[in-house]
């Protein structure tokens, strides 16, 4: 069975797509005005990130909860299948519990339609869930972090995947819940910790970024991971969610060659108009449609990259940005970089903070093939050649907002 284009398969694009653009930076700025419009109730914050990825956006929401209420309890609730996403996400939490020490943190490799209860709908699967609780010693962010590497252990042996035989997805091998708090905290976060009997919960707010493949239909982006967040919205919450909407030079790059391409065939508006169609009447009319935004981002490069003629690792990050947002699938890729003498015009992926010699790095030409090992793993281009340089160009994300009454 051919699989389809997901996130998860694609390791090497998707971290070097993160540390080369400042899209993480961006999404979280754009979703502080909605932490600081909670308005806290007892026994506290509760978030919720539906695909926690390497953690930075995630890390990001949660020091914005600790400016705005910096005394409030906050439980932070998040899934992710990947188990090296886990890894890296651990990898950033010691400084939270420090910087605020009243904090819950769960995450799970469940399903959208699972997560925010904390149970597999798979009721022989859900017999057999791990739920590792971590109360963790101490006071300073190393002991936090000698504690959680103590995890990989149990990521090792209980946070592995399978195919669903029926879709070809991954799926969860056993359920897996995991549970962090300060142990000199517990008295005062007991409510907000959940149990195996006791695992429900309502948020505040929840973060959907980028949460699924942009060629499959509204309709299972609202079944499979809209509804089932919109169902774990509490009284005023909030739902955001974010996903890229192509007409920027990413796109652009693709149309030129693949023409017949097309990765964004149902943006929000197709997904807001199936809701409304198909929601039970009941729960459509607590909700409420807010605005929808562009949330622009940019490649991240040194003023001096491209002197010399040769910029190997910025072109490389623009053609990643370029296959990796539009969600292109390996075998595609692979055919074209193998191509000899191909073109990529108005590429204008790259903005300068003090713009080097001659301006900004828009086009670029491939001369001669890459070897298959090169396209297998992705190693750096070595046969790039500078053309052009003109204007300057971002990347595009729209922001949807949902409420709920």
């Amino acid at each position: 069975m051919k699989k389809n284009f997901r996130f998860y398969d694609n390791r090497q694009k998707y971290l070097l797509f993160v540390t080369t653009t400042n899209e993480k930076n961006q999404i979280a700025d754009a979703i502080r005005p909605h932490v600081n419009k909670i308005k806290p109730v007892k026994p506290g914050i509760k978030i919720f990130d539906a695909g926690m990825g390497d953690g930075s956006l995630l890390m990001n929401v949660m020091r914005q909860c600790h400016s705005a209420n910096p005394t409030i309890p906050l439980l932070v609730a998040t899934k992710e299948i990947s188990i090296e996403d886990v890894r890296l996400g651990l990898e950033k939490l010691p400084d939270r519990f420090v910087e605020h020490k009243n904090t819950v943190f769960v995450i799970s490799n469940l399903h959208y339609a699972e997560a925010a209860n904390l149970k597999s709908k798979n009721e022989k699967k859900q017999k057999k869930i791990n739920w590792n609780v971590i109360k963790l010693k101490g006071n300073t962010s190393i002991e936090f972090a000698q504690q959680l590497r103590k995890q990989n252990k149990f990521l090792e042996k209980k946070w592995n995947i399978e195919i669903n035989k029926k879709s070809g997805n991954h799926t969860y091998k056993e359920p897996s819940v995991i549970v962090i708090y300060r142990e000199d905290q517990e008295f005062n976060v007991n409510e907000l910790i959940p149990t195996k009997n006791n695992s429900a919960n309502k948020f505040d707010l929840i973060i959907a970024s980028q949460p699924y493949r942009s060629r499959i239909s509204a309709e299972k982006k609202a079944k499979y991971v809209i509804e089932p967040m919109i169902k774990a919205l509490k009284s005023k919450g909030k739902l955001l969610t974010i996903h890229a909407s192509g007409k920027d030079p990413a796109n652009e790059i693709i149309r030129k060659i693949w023409p017949k391409e097309n990765p964004f065939p149902s943006l929000g508006n197709s997904i807001i108009s199936y809701l409304k169609k198909n929601l039970d009447k009941e729960l459509l009319d607590t909700l409420s449609f807010g605005e929808k935004r562009n949330i622009k981002c940019k490649l991240r490069a040194l003023p001096t990259e491209i002197s010399g003629g040769i910029a190997t690792s910025l072109i490389f990050s623009a053609w990643n940005a370029s296959i990796y947002v539009n969600q292109m699938d390996d075998d595609k890729v692979m055919k074209v970089e193998k191509t000899k003498n191909w073109t990529c015009r108005k590429v204008s992926m790259v903005t300068w903070d003090r713009p080097p010699r001659g301006g900004d790095l828009a086009d670029f030409r491939v001369s001669g093939a890459l070897s298959d090992h090169d396209a297998r793993v992705g190693t750096a281009f070595s046969r790039f050649r500078l053309c052009k340089l003109p204007q300057k160009s971002t990347k595009t994300s729209f922001l949807s907002i949902l409420g709920r009454s």
